[in-house]
């Protein structure tokens, strides 16, 4: 289910509703071209700081997990883990890439796992997916006490002039990615205070493969002047390459947690 910030839109918009499911229609490409997740930056996300020296592995469910792309990480971490996302294709995925991984279809708001039975819930790049209350209560249900939510989002990094051009020409310029980029994000109790931190992200692909990577995008996948946006998107990135005609897109990782009371 994973995909770009865009808080604020209401969950029965029909609009909103066709984004939200639409990954699934371009499954192998968002596997093959989304941004990965770091062991450092999934590292914090799970708490392994916070848990006592040394342990290994930690019970981790994977919310939202779209083709296991945070999820290959924990894998690789050693970590046990449960994969959840709406898209039984985006699991189809997950479960080539990452086979390791206990891929099950559900939902943020009725999420299939027992209580108590979670060191840690993460979420990369679909927070904003969920009704935020009902997913809270969920998470709050299957952690154990201790247990820690972490809530991630990679973001464009658009003090970059190239980067600003790009959000411009397909549509996200000053929209409400804004809103994960202040540092905000609330939980209710049992969750007690959210940490947050940031970290670097390069992305290193071309300018056909950042092409490749905007049509995985649901504003623009689903937009009437699609082929537009993406013509636009390879112009900019061609650009911006190097000479080796390689290019980099540099993202700020904002990534939040909190420790279930």
């Amino acid at each position: 289910m994973t995909s770009e910030p865009d808080g604020g839109k209401p969950l029965d918009s029909e609009h909103y509703e066709n984004r939200r499911t639409s990954f699934g229609e371009v499954a192998a490409a968002y596997a093959g071209l989304r941004p990965d997740w770091p062991a450092p930056t999934a590292d914090w996300l799970v708490g392994a700081d916070l848990h006592p020296a040394g342990r290994r592995p930690l019970d981790v469910l994977d919310l939202g997990a779209g083709t296991g792309k945070l999820t290959a990480t924990l894998v690789a971490a050693g970590h046990r883990v449960v994969a959840v996302d709406v898209s039984e294709q985006m699991l189809a995925e997950l479960s080539r890439v990452v086979p390791q991984a206990d891929a099950r279809v559900g939902t943020a708001e009725q999420i299939p796992a027992a209580d108590a039975s979670q060191d840690a819930v993460t979420v990369a790049q679909a927070w904003h997916w969920f009704d935020e209350a009902a997913a809270a209560a969920e998470c709050a249900r299957v952690l154990r006490p201790g247990g820690v939510l972490g809530i991630g989002w990679h973001i464009r990094h658009e003090a970059v002039p190239w980067v600003a051009e790009l959000a411009e020409a397909v549509g996200r310029s000053g929209d409400s990615t804004s809103s994960r980029r202040g540092g905000e994000l609330a939980l209710p109790a049992p969750f007690g205070p959210v940490e947050h931190a940031v970290f670097d992200y390069a992305l290193t692909t071309t300018p056909e493969g950042l092409r490749a990577l905007a049509d995985t995008w649901s504003y623009v996948y689903l937009a009437p002047d699609r082929q537009a946006r993406l013509d636009a998107v390879l112009e900019i990135g061609r650009r911006a390459a190097r000479p080796d005609g390689s290019l980099v897109v540099p993202h700020v990782t904002r990534c939040y947690r909190a420790v279930r009371r």
